[in-house]
């Protein structure tokens, strides 16, 4: 009996150690593609460019086509709808949020730029116009436990 009492808990105890390893291994790997994706959208934004400032030595993003490369390159590359909302194959379960999008080029700034943001905690010195993004979500959990939010931030600046 007290081996089949030991065989239990022992079981209890390895399913209660293998779901807290799933959430944190999800969490590892929410993370990592966020912060991939996001590395690429504002890498794709920031080849949306103003052609007619850019013949005069220029560079300005065209605003509008780079949110909408953004989008683009987010929707391919975490598998979600237009809204953001993840698709069925999604390793997410909750809407990604654009929450900070900021374009610094040769329209609003003279480089090098020192550019800071408190809210976020985003301190760079910008050697040439740079596009900068902050995306988070909720971690997705398919075991018991509270989700944590991701947020990754990043910067594509042209040298």
């Amino acid at each position: 009996m007290a081996e089949t009492m030991r065989a239990v808990l022992l079981t209890v105890l390895f399913a209660f150690i293998m779901s807290i390893q799933i959430n944190l291994d999800t969490d590892k790997t929410a993370t990592r593609q966020m912060k991939n994706a996001a590395e690429l959208a504002v890498h794709d934004a920031s080849l949306a460019l103003d052609s007619n400032r850019l013949v005069e030595g220029n560079i300005v993003f065209d605003q509008k086509k780079a949110k909408q490369s953004i989008q683009e390159s987010l929707k391919y590359h975490l598998e979600l709808d237009d809204s953001l909302k993840p698709l069925k194959n999604s390793l997410y379960q909750k809407n990604i949020t654009i929450e900070h999008l900021e374009f610094i080029d040769d329209s609003n700034a003279s480089f090098p730029y020192k550019y800071t943001n408190s809210r976020y905690d985003i301190v760079d010195n910008l050697q040439g116009p740079s596009v900068i993004m902050v995306i988070s979500t909720d971690s997705p959990r398919y075991f018991a436990g509270d989700s944590i939010k991701i947020r990754q931030a990043s910067v594509y600046e042209y040298k």
